[in-house]
């Protein structure tokens, strides 16, 4: 019998102690996944998560999250939210109390309100660092009033976002992924992020897209995406790894198979992952550089860090 656990990405790690509790009290999977992704969204410290995520071109943080259960196939996420800081739990929400699977926008933040959801403001000095360097790079010297003007109609005709989108840093984007396992086997995935820095406004990535990245089977195995979102979208890579699985080409198999479709498409940016199989194996991979992913099971009193596999180009 496998040992409840979690695993997640470098900016989920100082939070797996969270859900890892959850399981230890029997919690489900769903549970402790919820509650791990949650703790990282009210983080300031955390990153392109919840509060203190890199902002729009316009300087205005959306955040974007789903959540699958691996023994129903039941899913829920939510996408371009900037009042509400805990995006996995409306996500959860969306798959329990509506009969949808996304919401986004202005419907995603009225769903908010009705279910009881308390308003945040995302904004921190972290964000504002960001967006006045980002204002400087793509604009050069502009007005301090900048924030919320229409600047960026003439940025996007220039088509300036995809130079600048070339030049990000890891730094400047970075999703949370967790992905845990319970005692009865049962698989959970969780995703959330801001997204891309300087995004245009309602740019949706792969983090509320199921099938690109996020997708869970509890026959199978469950993944979690992270990376340039416009590429998994058009593979549905994470949806493809647990195929992958089901057809027999084991963890690293899969997860290399598809790896190596993003490389095909030839284009820049890189995508990661982290994953489970059926029987509690986990890896991680990239097409970028060597990776590494954190472990933690109820047995652990702080998470391991694990190495996985970079997936390069033929």
């Amino acid at each position: 019998m496998v040992k409840p656990f979690l695993i997640g990405t470098r900016n989920a790690s100082p939070h797996l102690h969270v859900g890892v509790e959850t399981l230890r009290n029997r919690g489900s999977a769903m549970d402790a996944v919820e509650a791990a992704v949650s703790s990282i969204e009210e983080s300031p410290e955390s990153g392109n998560v919840g509060v203190g995520g890199s902002p729009n071109i316009l300087g205005i943080t959306q955040l974007d999250a789903s959540i699958m259960d691996g023994r129903t196939l039941r899913t829920g996420a939510v996408g371009a939210v900037s009042k509400y800081a805990n995006a996995i739990s409306i996500a959860r929400k969306v798959m329990e109390e509506s009969p949808h699977v996304l919401l986004v926008g202005d419907g995603a933040h009225r769903f908010a309100k009705a279910m009881g959801f308390k308003e945040w403001d995302l904004s921190t000095e972290r964000t504002q660092t960001i967006f006045d360097a980002v204002r400087r790079d793509a604009f050069g010297d502009l007005p301090d009033d900048f924030r919320g003007k229409e600047y960026y109609v003439e940025y996007a005709r220039n088509q300036r976002l995809h130079e600048w989108y070339k030049r990000l840093s890891d730094d400047q984007q970075g999703t949370t992924n967790v992905v845990g396992m319970d005692a009865d086997g049962n698989i959970c995935v969780g995703v959330s992020t801001s997204g891309t820095s300087l995004k245009f406004p309602g740019r949706l990535g792969d983090s509320p897209i199921i099938g690109a990245g996020n997708y869970c089977d509890n026959r199978f195995g469950g993944v979690a995406v992270t990376g340039r979102g416009e590429l998994t979208i058009r593979l549905l890579s994470a949806r493809m790894i647990v195929k992958y699985m089901e057809d027999g080409l084991g963890l690293e198999g899969s997860v290399t198979k598809a790896f190596k479709e993003v490389h095909a498409l030839n284009e820049f940016g890189g995508i990661q992952c982290i994953a489970v199989d059926r029987e509690g194996n986990t890896i991680s991979g990239s097409t970028r550089a060597e990776s590494t992913y954190w472990y933690m099971d109820v047995d652990l009193d702080g998470p391991e860090e694990r190495p996985g596999i970079w997936v390069k180009a033929d």
